[in-house]
């Protein structure tokens, strides 16, 4: 006899489920119908404008399903897994929106639902493009929205939906508490988000990410229709913007994630080369390539095979990234990625289907686009080509290397990651990023076509000169310890004086100050990072009497008991207080230094410790930003009686630095993104 279960809303989940279904059917219906009517005839049973219709019940049926779900989340519904297993009454509002996408299905939403409405984008602006390039799309809409069918097809998972019950998730209800009708009385609270995700930088950073994923699919779209089109040229001008769009919601996401590990991870930076950190950043390079091989194909079509492979490759990797993090294939290489829920299969067709559909169709044009060459040596087109490739490079090392733990599951082999996984990939890095650095500052003496040997080194030896003044000095004050790292902050410095010069000092007035801007961003960013994470130091140090049982920790962590005032590299601190919210424990440490025979406040941190009753206790920071150092400091261990606390303590110098360069190149591709996507619309009338 079926249980008469009691108090469960399951109107809004059978809604959310139906529109999950008329969404990937409306789009699988699209799909065919662009094909059609791109390679057939459409007659009056399918036009071109029942299809967009067709789209648009797409794109509204996948926003309804985010509206169900969002109920369900801000009504606390529990009885529903999604709803039970990521949010809690506990949680601010602010937070509750995080719950949205810390599961599979809900960042799978969200990145259908950027897609679906650059898709209307497109449909606004496309014109005659609109049949390939919204196939393209609708492709990818159907594969994005399947993963959020939950349905067994003989035998085989396919997708998973947000909307199932609890009860549902089991195998069976018997001797469990879903046996009773009432058993919703028996559920209070949900398991809540992972502290860790309690964060602002959280809230954010997933959103933009899956934009700039989403972004990236156009570009790859205005690709495969040129191809499809046999139109080989006139679609570089449309995938500029686009590109750059792409470029900045997907940098931007990764700084925000940066961001958040470095106010809420305890290792003291922004980076670890994690490998769900490498698969974002990979996309991110090879788009950067293919927007610049696009720029110089507008004037040497020699490089249009090369944008056409890196900006096609760029969303195949953004599936690749997807896989390696949804496939539970880095479970045991990265803290960030979810675990495998049955979908490996069907991410892996979602890959394969775009890495062939890539293969085949360049592997099929290649020969038919016409590929001049002007070999000018000194040119900036032939110097950003090189440039590009480098950048191509530096991607290849680094998603060869995070893709270790595939080619083990693959070839069942055992090589082992990178232990010093920091080290190993900035000693690869390192040569990449000096030359890229290098060619970004030679560049910007040289004009498009020819250029004289004679000119350019009247153009260059004074930004050469001041940087070779500074980096010197930086060398010898002792804040560069490495020969590689100084010939980097070299050219950078270079790279930087020589932007300025073009912006401030040249006779001609810069054609895009949004690429210089940028320019400028990045290598200030590099400076920054130097600066900042190679003399980055650990301040604390156990000047107490008790012993923490190793050499290491001793070295790097302080035992303060309450009230006990101990001194830590040119302070003076004191653990003066706690204060309990809910889960978590602030403590309040007071850095002091000692000045006419008595202590004065100089700042106070306030490191906390979430004891999450399922999750186990969560460490966070707290930082103090300054003109030229942060002090950065968190909780190591804990002890109510009796009543003291281990820190540890690093000072990292000229953050501010890299956070600016951050600033300017989201700045500048903003900027470049506004005049790239108005003279787009200027000439097509749209």
């Amino acid at each position: 006899m079926e249980i008469a279960y009691a108090g469960e809303h399951l109107i809004p989940g059978f809604l959310g489920k139906i529109l999950v279904w008329v969404s990937f059917i409306a789009a699988i219906l699209a799909a065919g119908g662009y094909l059609y009517g791109f390679f057939g005839k459409p007659g009056k049973y399918l036009s071109t404008r029942k299809v967009r219709v067709l789209y648009f019940l797409h794109t509204i049926a996948l926003i309804g399903v985010g509206v169900v779900l969002y109920f369900l989340i801000f009504r606390h519904y529990f009885e529903y897994s999604y709803v039970w297993q990521y949010s809690s009454t506990e949680l601010p509002v602010r937070y509750i929106i995080s719950c949205f996408w810390a599961g599979q299905e809900g960042s799978f939403l969200v990145w259908a639902v950027w897609q679906a409405l650059a898709g209307i984008v497109i449909l606004f602006i496309s014109r005659d493009w609109e049949k390939p390039v919204m196939a393209v799309v609708s492709i990818s809409q159907a594969f994005l929205t399947s993963m959020l069918l939950g349905v067994q097809f003989f035998g085989i998972k396919i997708g998973s939906s947000p909307f199932l019950l609890l009860r549902e998730t089991m195998e069976s209800v018997d001797g469990t508490i879903f046996a009773l009708p009432n058993y919703l009385s028996m559920i209070s609270d949900g398991n809540g988000l992972n502290p860790l995700l309690e964060n602002i930088w959280m809230t954010i950073h997933p959103p933009v990410l899956f934009l700039g994923y989403a972004l990236a699919l156009v570009p790859f779209a205005y690709a495969a229709a040129s191809l499809m089109k046999k139109d080989y040229y006139s679609w570089v001008s449309r995938a500029i913007p686009w590109s750059l769009a792409s470029l900045l919601f997907l940098g931007a996401g990764i700084l925000l994630g940066g961001a958040w590990a470095y106010v809420s991870l305890t290792f003291g930076g922004f980076w670890t080369w994690d490998p769900v950190e490498n698969s974002s950043l990979v996309p991110w390079l090879t788009l950067l390539a293919g927007l610049h091989f696009l720029l110089i194909a507008r004037r040497q079509n020699y490089a249009l095979p090369a944008s056409y492979m890196a900006l096609m490759l760029s969303y195949v990797l953004v599936l690749y990234a997807s896989f390696l993090t949804r496939s539970g294939v880095l479970g045991d290489t990265s803290a960030h990625s979810f675990g495998d829920n049955g979908m490996t299969l069907q991410l892996l067709l979602f890959l394969l289907t775009f890495f062939f559909f890539t293969v085949v169709i360049i592997g099929y044009n290649l020969r038919r686009i016409h590929k001049s060459r002007k070999d000018l040596l000194w040119s900036r087109e032939f110097w950003m080509f090189i440039g590009s490739v480098v950048i191509t490079l530096a991607a290849f090392q680094i998603i060869f290397t995070t893709s270790i733990p595939v080619f083990n599951s693959l070839l069942g082999t055992s090589f082992a990651p990178p232990v010093d996984s920091v080290g190993f990939y900035n000693k690869w890095q390192t040569p990449f990023a000096i030359l890229i650095a290098g060619f970004i500052a030679f560049s910007q003496v040289l004009n498009y076509q020819s250029n004289r040997p004679g000119t350019l080194w009247r153009r260059m030896w004074m930004p050469m000169s001041l940087s070779a003044i500074l980096t010197t000095l930086i060398f010898f004050s002792g804040v560069l310890r490495q020969l590689n790292m100084a010939i980097l902050i070299f050219f950078a410095i270079t790279a930087f004086f020589a932007l300025m010069n073009k912006l401030f000092f040249s006779k001609t007035k810069p054609v895009n100050y949004g690429a210089i801007i940028t320019h400028a961003g990045f290598v200030i960013f590099l400076t920054g990072t130097v600066l900042t994470f190679l003399n980055s130091e650990t301040i604390s140090s156990n000047t107490s009497r008790y012993d923490l049982g190793d050499d290491q920790r001793n070295a790097e962590n302080l035992v303060l008991m309450r009230n006990d005032t101990l001194y830590m590299n040119r302070f003076y601190v004191s653990y003066v207080s706690q204060r309990i919210a809910g889960n978590t424990t602030v403590y309040q440490v007071d850095f002091l230094r000692f000045k006419n025979g008595q202590f004065q406040k100089a700042f106070s941190l306030y490191p906390s410790v979430n004891v999450h009753p399922r999750m186990g206790a969560v460490y966070n920071p707290d930082t103090r930003h300054f003109l030229t150092r942060d002090y950065y400091s968190y909780i190591s261990a804990v002890s109510r009686e009796p009543d003291y606390i281990v820190i540890k303590t690093i000072m990292n110098p000229n953050i501010n630095i890299l956070w600016i360069g951050c600033l300017a190149m989201i700045i500048g591709f903003a900027f470049s993104l506004y005049r790239r996507a108005r003279r787009l619309w200027l000439v097509t009338g749209r």
